[in-house]
């Protein structure tokens, strides 16, 4: 029995490696280091550190801002419903891509093991990343907590809490998703349907019982302490469990393992000893084929869109850099900022002598934000096996270069657009402001992925197994982020050096003009001057 768990254990780390692996460190960290890792790991730590120390003293503030107005005792509700709430997300996109998009079932079930084996490991990967989230988010939470009250009981109940959190968010989501991949299985139907169906009907239940039970409980009296009491609470008898003793709170881990091991009689209980994925394929009647004839450009723009869009793995990995980061500002400035300081700033923005400096402001927001494009530095990468029709098809290197350029920009233009309106209707920049902003935002964008398509271009990472190898173990995208990362750097420490000589505003506006349409031209040219 042990050895089959051994064997559930392996298979756990050899799917951790497919979907988890960053430019395939595991392998550069075994060999002898070379001068590029060790500057390419050093500059990762730094960003991460000056990430988290930034995250380290916004928790800080917020927990001092609750002793402020006596609520510190709602601190730790607050904290792991939170956690819960992330946690709850990331468990659902984990389950649909490892369970559904994922094509590694139909491979592993050449092996002599079981289905339940196959799910119960991928359950396994998901319990372990819950956990290294967990250790990221609550390691300087503790630390705050345990500092300002002097109670070493803390980390126990930060511990069991953390242990017993993610089994009991994960262990309903992932058996609803093998009863629906069971359905499918029975129904020939889709299964990436039929979990997210099965999913929302989850939440909702659970929201609407959340809201039926506060409304028993809630009464017309109470402060804002109380309420938050009776509002957030993180999993299902969570004050009686904070009231346990702390080696009963400890039992924690059994209820983990109980839980680990359910989930694999439960899986084996529904998805027996035989399992089949059914792949959906519409029957084709040759005899109503149309053919529909366009130009070439269009062909491969509408190629591009399909190959991109069709994969969830380049949205959730090319998008959330375009999607997420515009919305990053105005959250850091409610968190960090009241109502009168923003007021202020609104204030100043529509101010004529510091009209300029905000349109700079807002520019280096577009600008490093726009630099991290992992959708242009990946273009080709993303072709994998297929490259070689690229090569034989009649139409040029140069013309998909710039094909795939025109895909990526207007990808990046969409982010663009956000941050416009962003900053119009939340920071109330004016109609003029926001013209030049995204104007020079514009030339940024198209500067950065052409870089990327240049870079990528040159060469392409083409040896990959899974759709994320080609973005998370491309050394193109990292190579492009920190190049456009430095032309901002360069271009932010010229413009700070004629502000501080007092030039006029439009010798500034026609230096970076300039500058980006030279730049924009030099890499034009080393894309166009390619050997087919």
């Amino acid at each position: 029995m042990m050895t089959h768990w051994i064997k559930i254990a392996r298979l756990s780390k050899t799917l951790s490696k497919i979907n988890f692996s960053f430019l395939n460190a595991r392998y550069k960290f075994k060999k002898r280091m070379d001068f590029y890792t060790i500057v390419l790991t050093c500059f990762i730590l730094s960003i991460v550190g000056v990430i988290y120390y930034y995250y380290f003293t916004m928790i800080e503030q917020f927990y001092l801002g609750l002793v402020d107005l006596g609520m510190n005792t709602v601190f730790f509700r607050l904290v792991f419903c939170g956690i819960a709430v992330l946690l709850t997300v990331m468990c659902i996109f984990l389950l649909i891509n490892t369970f559904c998009f994922s094509k590694d079932i139909e491979q592993f079930q050449m092996f002599p093991m079981p289905p339940s084996d196959i799910f119960t490991s991928k359950y396994l990967i998901a319990t372990l990343f819950c956990y290294s989230i967990e250790i990221l988010i609550l390691l300087p939470i503790c630390i705050i907590q345990t500092q300002y009250m002097k109670d070493a009981s803390i980390l126990i109940t930060y511990l069991s809490t953390a242990i017993i959190l993610p089994h009991i968010i994960l262990l309903p989501l992932a058996i609803i998703v093998t009863i629906c991949l069971k359905i499918s299985m029975i129904c020939k139907g889709k299964k990436v349907i039929l979990s997210v169906s099965g999913i929302v009907i989850y939440l909702i239940g659970i929201i609407v019982y959340g809201i039926v039970s506060i409304n028993w409980s809630m009464s017309a009296d109470q402060d804002l302490s109380n309420w938050l009491n009776k509002v957030i609470v993180p999993f299902p008898f969570f004050n009686q469990y904070i009231a346990l003793p702390i080696t009963l709170q400890l039992s924690c881990i059994i209820f983990s393992i109980l839980s680990f091991v359910g989930y694999y009689y439960m899986c084996n209980f529904i998805i027996g000893n035989k399992f089949t994925i059914y792949n959906s394929k519409a029957s084709i009647k040759q005899n109503k084929i149309l053919f529909n004839s366009s130009a070439k450009l269009k062909s491969y723009l509408i190629k591009e869109y399909k190959i991109f869009f069709r994969n969830p793995m380049y949205i959730i990995n090319g998008l959330f850099g375009t999607l997420i980061t515009p919305f990053l500002l105005p959250l850091s400035f409610r968190i960090t900022s009241t109502a009168d300081s923003i007021e202020q700033i609104r204030t100043l923005i529509t101010t004529p002598k510091f009209s300029i400096y905000a349109v700079l402001f807002a520019l280096v927001v577009v600008i490093f934000t726009s630099s991290i494009n992992v959708i242009a530095s990946s273009s080709f990468s993303r072709e994998g096996a297929n490259y070689w029709i690229a090569e034989i098809i009649p139409y040029s290197i140069k013309q998909q270069a710039f094909a795939k350029f025109l895909f990526s920009t207007s990808i990046s233009i969409a982010g663009i657009i956000m941050n416009c309106l962003i900053f119009k209707f939340y920071f109330h920049y004016s109609f003029m402001q926001t013209v030049w902003i995204a104007m020079i935002g514009t030339l940024f964008v198209t500067l950065w992925n052409l870089i990327g398509v240049f870079i990528d271009m040159k060469r392409p990472k083409l040896d990959w197994t899974n759709e994320t190898e080609a973005i998370k173990q491309n050394i193109n995208v990292i190579l492009s982020i920190i190049i456009c990362i430095s032309i901002s750097i360069g271009f932010c420490f010229v413009i700070f050096k004629m502000l501080q000589k007092n030039l006029p505003v439009y010798a500034i506006i026609c230096f970076t003009l300039c500058s980006l349409l030279a730049l924009i031209f030099l890499v034009c040219k080393g894309i166009t001057s390619n050997r087919e």
